[in-house]
């Protein structure tokens, strides 16, 4: 079995000399919760690198995106007393807290932003660094997932690293159904009528 492993690693090494390939791939070795502690070479530097891809993904998703006549718009809206569409109208009972209700809003949104983006990471990077690796069997996909309010900047980065793997199966299934459509028996079909042969046998 090592012998295998080595032959497959070796392969691997070959077809992926990029070396943004390369790294990309060390960086989703590290999101995965399997295999983040097997990562042999440059591991200090594959850390770094998520930890910048982290802080340039949370920036950029908190960059405010703002129409200016939209604004224009919903402030003369506003102060002529008509909602603007879409809304929350209060009720009478939010009508009767509203100051209460805007201090608690003011001060959760100061709490969350005493720390910057870069700190935030930076703790659930070690947050991160201290948890410990799961069973190959189980489902990474299911682990962050249970992650996701402690953290939430990883979080969104691990959809993004753990993508569904390449795969040959729908090809060999393809060729599976050509080999159906083509023999001996049928040598001389055309090869519209083969493609749809295979079509039909596909998705029928």
């Amino acid at each position: 079995m090592a012998a295998i492993k080595e032959k497959v690693w070796g392969d691997l090494e070959k077809r992926y000399q990029d070396q943004d390939i390369q790294n990309f791939l060390q960086e989703a070795t590290l999101m995965d919760p399997r295999f983040k502690g097997r990562l042999e070479v440059s591991v200090a530097e594959a850390w770094d690198r998520l930890e910048k891809a982290v802080i340039d993904n949370a920036t950029a998703a908190q960059l405010p995106i703002e129409d200016p006549h939209q604004s224009e718009a919903g402030e003369e809206e506003d102060q002529g007393g008509i909602h603007p569409r879409g809304a929350h109208k209060m009720s009478a009972l939010e009508q009767l807290f509203e100051d209460e209700d805007r201090e608690l809003l003011h001060t959760s949104q100061t709490t969350s932003s005493a720390l910057s983006i870069t700190e935030q990471v930076q703790k659930e990077m070690e947050m991160s660094k201290g948890l410990p690796a799961i069973p190959s069997g189980q489902d990474p996909v299911a682990w962050w997932a249970s992650k996701r309010d402690t953290l939430p900047n990883l979080f969104v980065l691990s959809e993004v690293c753990l993508c569904v793997q390449a795969s040959s199966t729908p090809s060999e299934r393809v060729l599976s159904c050509a080999g159906h459509a083509i023999s001996q028996e049928r040598c001389r079909i055309l090869p519209e009528k083969a493609n749809m042969v295979i079509f039909l046998q596909k998705n029928c």
